[in-house]
């Protein structure tokens, strides 16, 4: 199997072969003010046309090979990431007892009560 980089230059080498042809292919026209082509001239640049119409499907086909190697990797990297074991989270960490008082006592007082006794399981 190719790997993304070897992919990437061939993406990279058929752009710039279809680019080349597409140049070389629009060069050959010839402008508004020039004479009408020749049937020799037409032929010519229906050959190129042809050239680059070939560059630009081989571009496209590397770009979609590039792509399908992306899908498939990202594919791959999901699946790796779903088989792997979980972490449980870390417990939260407990205030000292002492520390939990002084909030408790914060809290009542904040709330306008009189002192009252902490309950069992509260956290600040």
């Amino acid at each position: 199997m190719a790997t993304r980089a070897e992919l990437q230059k061939e993406v990279d080498d058929t752009t710039v072969a279809a680019t080349k042809a597409r140049t070389v292919w629009k060069n050959a026209i010839p402008g508004s003010d020039e004479p009408k082509m020749t049937d020799g001239e037409q032929a010519e640049v229906d050959g190129l046309e042809e050239e680059y119409g070939t560059a630009k499907a081989a571009r496209v086909a590397a770009e979609n090979a590039l792509a399908n190697w992306d899908t498939a990797e990202t594919a791959r990297k999901a699946a790796a990431a779903a088989s792997a074991p979980v972490a449980a989270p870390a417990p939260a960490p407990v205030a000292a007892d002492a520390d939990l008082d002084r909030k408790w006592g914060s809290y009542l007082r904040r709330m306008g009560y009189g002192y009252r006794p902490r309950p069992a399981g509260w956290v600040a």
